[in-house]
């Protein structure tokens, strides 16, 4: 009797052995979840992107989901636009290394404020300063909403790859020296500048504030 138990008992535990070596973990790997070009677009116009739901994830969320701390500062130009950057230096996702910028959703009168309370200034080229931010001006970013992302990619996006994934743009917008032209989708709240010498650039907003990238770039034509 125990051995007619034991013998099918065997058989299933080495099965159970092999099974486990073919397939580490017991299931398949899931499917890559955070390239460039899935784009989630949402019933209220907003959009998600690298897991990140602009207008609504805010910068800690995404430093937790990326495993980076941002360095963040304020910018402002001769003109008074002001505007409060996240930098990522190294963002690895689905295997694809990047820089990455997240600008944060403050009004201009937060931004005013900032400004007045930075702890330090910096000049930079083209009339542009940098602002280090103060401690509490620190963490009430981490609780502010990223509301567009800059994608910088370490590898080259050439334009076939570009169609692959994205398809034909809706519009392109060359500027005026003709290096850079952005291609256009609205419907995906996607801005890619294609550069011939130098790698591509991606922006992303939420296709309702598309509008808001398109603004700057009508002044080339």
């Amino acid at each position: 009797m125990g051995r007619s138990v034991f013998w099918p008992v065997l058989l299933v535990s080495v099965g159970a052995v092999i099974l486990a070596v073919m397939l580490p973990g017991g299931r398949p790997p899931e499917p890559p979840r955070n390239l460039p070009w899935q784009i989630e677009v949402l019933p209220d116009g907003d959009s998600r992107v690298f897991g990140i739901t602009l207008g609504r994830t805010t910068l800690g969320e995404m430093e937790q989901r990326l495993q980076e701390e941002a360095e963040v500062s304020l910018f402002t130009t001769d003109d008074g636009e002001r505007v409060v950057e996240a930098f990522f230096n190294t963002v690895t996702l689905d295997g694809l290394k990047a820089k990455m910028v997240a600008t944060l959703g403050f009004d201009q009168q937060q931004l005013r404020q900032i400004f007045d309370r930075g702890a330090r200034i910096s000049t930079l080229a083209e009339g542009r300063r940098k602002v280090t931010l103060s401690d509490p001006d620190l963490q009430l970013a981490r609780k502010t909403p990223v509301v567009a992302l800059t994608y910088l990619p370490r590898v080259d996006l050439d334009p076939d790859i570009l169609r692959k994934r994205f398809g034909e743009p809706s519009r392109r917008i060359a500027e005026p020296d003709g290096e850079v032209v952005h291609w256009l989708y609205p419907e995906k709240g996607l801005d890619v500048a294609v550069s011939r010498e130098a790698r591509e650039v991606l922006q992303y907003v939420p296709p309702k504030d598309f509008r808001r990238l398109v603004e700057p770039l009508e002044k080339f034509q």
